[in-house]
């Protein structure tokens, strides 16, 4: 089902601003990390099965994005303050939803694991065993309600999911915790991915694309017609075929 209406509002980004304003609105900007293969950049080209997903319903909404990849820290701040309106894509946790409008629908499912170097000798059967190690993790990263509410760990932070698997390779920690996806892909594309083995896995979470809560009405009628987008396309099969190039 194509959706025939246009939003009421344009976004201009002035002095660092984002300023809603009455008219028709063929524009919007979605903030995304660099993700693969949700989200990322190659040969300059902006890809990923979110990206495609999200450039689909958009255009089922009457809406042409713009999509522009900054760090996550910073995406989620931005967010926060209203500079941006949507950004892509991340778990639903109790703490963004007081920053974020989320859809109802997700654009994928994560799995969230336990990594390790295959000569590391390590073995772990429950999340209580990882109070002895060092763990690598991205700040600002959710990693699923079991671990985010553990205490008393030795977490050392990264700036992003290659930064990330650089400290495991350079043996800067003992673990780290990693999308399955993701780290797969960064992985085989290094010719690293046979010298890492995945210990435990931690959840297994949906992927949404959320929108600035700062903004109110403006991002909950976003959200409701992304929402309804993107059903449209599970519906006719659409959602399914772009999943499948990737």
């Amino acid at each position: 089902m194509r959706f025939g209406y246009y939003l009421v509002f344009s976004l201009v980004l002035t002095w660092g601003v984002l300023v809603p304003f009455s008219g028709k609105a063929h524009d919007l900007l979605v903030v995304f990390e660099d993700y693969p293969p949700y989200e990322y950049v190659e040969h300059s080209e902006v890809k990923g099965i979110n990206i495609d997903l999200a450039r689909e319903a958009f255009r089922r909404m009457g809406v042409t994005p713009s999509f522009e990849p900054r760090p996550w820290k910073r995406g989620l701040y931005q967010l926060k303050t209203g500079e941006i309106l949507a950004l892509s894509s991340g778990f639903k946790t109790p703490e963004r939803e007081k920053i974020a409008i989320f859809p109802d629908s997700p654009l994928a499912a994560e799995t969230n694991v336990v990594l390790a170097l295959k000569n590391s000798r390590k073995s772990i059967k429950s999340l209580d065993e990882l109070h002895s190690l060092r763990i690598g993790v991205v700040r600002d990263y959710a990693y699923g309600k079991e671990f985010d509410d553990m205490v008393g760990l030795k977490k050392i932070f990264a700036k992003s999911m290659t930064q990330l698997i650089d400290m495991l390779q350079n043996k800067r920690v003992d673990v780290i915790l990693a999308s399955q996806e993701v780290s797969q892909h960064l992985l085989k594309k290094s010719g690293e991915l046979d010298d890492v083995e995945v210990l435990y896995t931690l959840s297994r979470e949906p992927l949404y694309l959320f929108f600035s809560r700062i903004h109110g009405p403006e991002s909950q009628k976003l959200a409701d017609q992304f929402s309804a987008a993107v059903q449209s396309m599970k519906e006719d099969g659409t959602f399914a075929a772009i999943k499948a190039r990737y």
